[in-house]
């Protein structure tokens, strides 16, 4: 699989918006800085080959103290991207509120208790570790 690939199957997990290619550009750019001489982990590879939830996988992986390579890989998209106009509402709350807040953290908790669940069968299910 190519860079571009990985890209978009990792952007694709994280957020609900298209890949724009010129993050992917960039991405492949900070690929070529951060991993010169490292190969695409199996981990990875396999993640990316079966377009699995990227997010869910590194979840289960990163408890473990295995998520490595997943991991920097996905911080690496978000920090292309966050700086981008279009991504603001995911990383900046816009919509001021007490309740709200306390509605969104109840609804993150229930998000991250189902990531971690779908994470543990992925590992499982497709030999991830």
């Amino acid at each position: 699989m190519s860079l571009a690939d990985e890209a978009d199957v990792l952007h694709r997990c994280l957020f609900s918006q298209p890949l724009d290619p010129s993050v992917t550009a960039r991405y492949r750019a900070a690929h070529e800085q951060l991993f010169p001489a490292e190969e695409t982990s199996a981990t990875v590879a396999r993640v990316v080959a079966r377009r699995l939830d990227a997010e869910a996988v590194e979840f289960a992986l990163r408890r473990r103290g295995a998520g490595g390579q997943l991991t920097r890989k996905m911080h690496i998209l978000c920090y292309l991207v966050e700086v981008r106009s279009a991504y603001l509402p995911e990383f900046v709350n816009l919509q001021p509120g007490r309740a709200r807040a306390v509605g969104g953290l109840a609804v993150a908790l229930v998000r991250a208790g189902w990531k971690l669940i779908k994470g543990e069968y992925l590992v499982r299910r497709h030999g991830l570790l």
